[in-house]
């Protein structure tokens, strides 16, 4: 490949564009680093529009063909809402000074959409792994020994979800001789399942947290900075996401899997006490919805998967945002520590209600217009336990999300602290959120649009009764649960304390059994070198005691009784030679 053809190729690959941003916000002056992202983020947008649906930057490498930019309908939904999100939180933080968090902070986004963008299995696997090592930079941006610690694990997790990648690309390969990122599928015409998919499948499913895959989300989120913990929550699980529904689409498995997801980070949020911890739990609990829809498989189900990531996106970091923006001016994310900060930042208040209702999926706000189509599409395939576990954790979510999160950092008991109200700029990132989730909610057109799959969408209509009262008994019935449990004080109290997940089992008697472990090989090792070591000086001694200074081989011998022991040599070599 020529110099000009592969500086066309980068020129034309918006993550590249991205990425090149990121690289210059290291190299430039620090009060230039958000203009620059920004403008970056301008530039991609812009090229991406200019470019439509289709292939680009297609290349052989060692013969095989690699597609680094695909745009269809599926991956063109991810990569605007994820240029929506960069614009967004680059505004929140707008002025930051650190040049590893700025790097990062557009360093990470680029690789989440050239994953997205990505018509190959090489290009997800390259794009897969820096995603990873940017994004580790934001865990350690605090510089404390504990965020250190937690990047570290969160980086050991992402990079074996890397190695599962890499190992399924070569099993794949080796069955197809095709590398073409589409439609995998876990099982073979004979329903078996292939251990090549199963390996992919685990890839994806670490990073979409999977249960018992998804303590990383709130082992590292909580303690990025402010704006990381917000930039966090948006690609890595939403990457997995699209990577599910363009390889995974109709996977029986991804039903009950997300089922599961969306019921146990409730139970976790609701006794948690680190607002922004509750809101890791919310990230489990809102792609269980989307894996759902991926698993049911059907054309409204993958419309409601996607488009209700596309609204996620927006409404749950404007969450983020709002807790960001009281931590910001008080300190702490704390429920204990919050409360009564209605006073003093009305404006954040608001738009954390409108995140709120967005998230419960109130009507006239994105998440109703979304999750509608996951939930009408397990109803439509006469899953009756999935759809009653949907409803059930759409409750929840109001619950942890929709209340909690509101009511015990703005209102809940007065905690004395008037702060005051939050910046300009984020102020502006969280106001575009909220008018983006409402105006959403009112008109979903444009969103319905953008849907991949557009036979569905066009007769569905989101504002019929029965969805508007279906919806609002649900939440009536929550909102009644919730103030029922507060005024009978059955409601999980906020103290401050460390909630044990099941990373409790590697993080304690996993440590054990490592420090064991390692005490046990140094016992060994120990004792084998000294078993060597005796060896070793016997051999020497003897060796000494031969070759030594008073050793035989070095005492004086008499010339004839060397000329004897010559001849006794030359005459066996004699014999043998006449032998042979």
């Amino acid at each position: 490949m020529s110099a000009s053809s592969f500086l066309g190729l980068l020129v034309n690959n918006p993550a590249v564009i991205l990425m090149v941003g990121a690289l210059m916000c290291i190299a430039t002056p620090r009060h230039l680093a958000s203009l620059i992202m920004l403008a970056a983020t301008a530039l991609s947008a812009t090229k991406l529009y200019s470019m439509g649906l289709g292939e680009y930057g297609t290349i052989m490498v060692f013969g095989e063909t690699l597609t680094t930019v695909r745009i269809d309908a599926l991956s063109r939904l991810f990569v605007i809402v994820f240029h929506i999100a960069i614009a967004l939180n680059i505004i929140y933080a707008w002025g930051g000074r650190d040049r590893a968090q700025n790097f990062a902070t557009l360093g990470y986004p680029a690789a989440a959409v050239g994953g997205v963008l990505a018509g190959d299995y090489i290009t997800l696997f390259i794009w897969w792994e820096i995603a990873a090592i940017t994004s580790v930079f934001l865990v350690w941006a605090p510089g404390t020994r504990a965020t250190y610690v937690a990047g570290m694990r969160y980086l050991a997790i992402q990079v074996l979800s890397g190695v599962l990648l890499l190992g399924g690309i070569v099993l794949i390969f080796r069955e197809t001789g095709s590398l073409e990122f589409n439609l995998i599928g876990l099982r073979d015409a004979d329903g078996a399942i292939k251990f090549s998919a199963l390996v992919i499948f685990l890839a994806f499913g670490i990073k979409s947290a999977f249960p018992l895959l998804h303590n990383w989300v709130q082992d590292a989120y909580p303690k990025s900075t402010i704006s990381g913990t917000i930039i966090l929550s948006v690609f890595t699980t939403k990457l997995a996401v699209y990577s599910l529904a363009r390889g995974f689409a109709g996977t029986t498995e991804l039903i009950y899997i997300g089922a599961v997801m969306t019921i146990f980070p409730i139970f976790f949020a609701l006794i948690e006490n680190d607002l922004r911890k509750v809101l890791t739990y919310s990230i489990n609990n809102q792609v269980g919805f989307m894996v759902v829809g991926i698993g049911i498989g059907t054309a409204g189900a993958l419309n409601g998967a996607v488009g209700y990531a596309f609204c996620n996106i927006i409404f749950e970091s404007l969450l983020f945002m709002s807790i960001g923006a009281a931590m910001f001016r008080t300190g702490t994310s704390k429920a204990t520590e919050l409360g009564g900060l209605y006073r003093t930042m009305p404006i954040t208040m608001m738009f954390c209600l409108v995140g709120a209702l967005s998230i419960s999926a109130f009507p006239f706000f994105a998440g109703f217009v979304t999750k509608g189509l996951i939930v009408d599409g397990a109803a439509e395939a006469h899953m009756f336990w999935i759809w009653l576990t949907l409803l059930f954790a759409s409750a929840g979510v109001l619950e942890h999300a929709g209340i909690k999160i509101p009511y015990f950092t703005f209102f809940a008991h007065d905690s004395g602290k008037r702060p005051k109200e939050a910046p300009l700029g984020m102020l502006i990132a969280m106001g575009i959120s909220a008018v983006l989730s409402i105006g959403i909610g009112i008109y979903p057109e444009p969103l319905y649009a953008l849907l991949p799959h557009q036979e569905q969408i066009a007769d569905y209509k989101p504002y019929t009764a029965y969805h508007i009262i279906e919806q609002l008994q649900l939440l009536l019935w929550a909102v009644l649960a919730f103030a029922v449990l507060i005024l009978i004080k059955w409601y999980p109290p906020e103290v401050p304390s460390v909630n044990l997940d099941t990373d409790w089992f590697y993080r304690v008697p996993g440590r054990g059994l490592v420090l064991w472990a390692a005490g046990a090989s140094r016992a060994t090792w120990n004792a084998t070198w000294r078993v060597l070591s005796d060896q070793i000086q016997n051999v020497m001694g003897r060796i000494y005691a031969v070759h030594g200074p008073e050793g035989q081989l070095a005492r004086s011998w008499p010339i004839g009784f060397m000329a004897l022991w010559t001849s006794v040599v030359l005459a066996l070599v004699l014999i043998l030679s006449f032998l042979a």
